[in-house]
C-alpha cells in the first residue's frame, strides 16, 4: 500500500503571488507586469506546475525545451507567433503553446493562469 497523500496544491482564493514586476521583454512601448506562484514542481520528471499573472501589455516570449499546457482563470489574451499567427483566449480556455513556440503575448485584461510545463 502506498504511502502518497492527495492534497490541494493551491485554491483560486489563497494563491500568493509576490508583487507584480516589469516584464524585461516588453514590446510596442507597453508595461506589463507579472508575478507566478509556483505551486509544484518534480525535477525528476521534468514537469513544473504553477499559477501566473500578468497586467495588460506586450512582451516577447519562447518555449525553449518545454511545453506548457495553460488553463485560462482570468482575463484575454492573443499569442502572436513569429510567422504571424493568431491565438486568442480567454478564462476557460485550454491552451497549448508547444516546444519551440516563440513570438509576442499581448495581455488585453488582466490574465491569471494555471500552468503546467513539460520539459521536451
Amino acid at each position: 500500500m502506498s504511502n502518497a497523500h492527495a492534497k490541494v496544491l493551491r485554491s483560486l482564493d489563497t494563491l500568493s503571488f509576490a508583487d507584480l514586476a516589469l516584464k524585461p521583454t516588453a514590446v510596442n512601448g507597453t508595461e506589463p507586469k507579472d508575478a507566478t506562484d509556483s505551486a509544484f514542481t518534480a525535477k525528476a520528471s521534468n514537469v513544473d506546475l504553477g499559477f501566473w499573472e500578468c497586467s495588460p501589455g506586450s512582451f516577447k516570449t519562447a518555449r525553449n525545451g518545454v511545453n506548457e499546457v495553460i488553463l485560462v482563470l482570468e482575463g484575454k489574451g492573443t499569442l502572436v507567433s513569429d510567422t504571424g499567427e493568431r491565438v486568442d483566449h480567454q478564462a476557460g480556455d485550454l491552451v497549448l503553446i508547444p516546444n519551440g513556440w516563440s513570438g509576442v503575448w499581448e495581455i488585453h485584461e488582466h490574465f491569471k493562469k494555471q500552468y503546467i510545463t513539460i520539459t521536451a
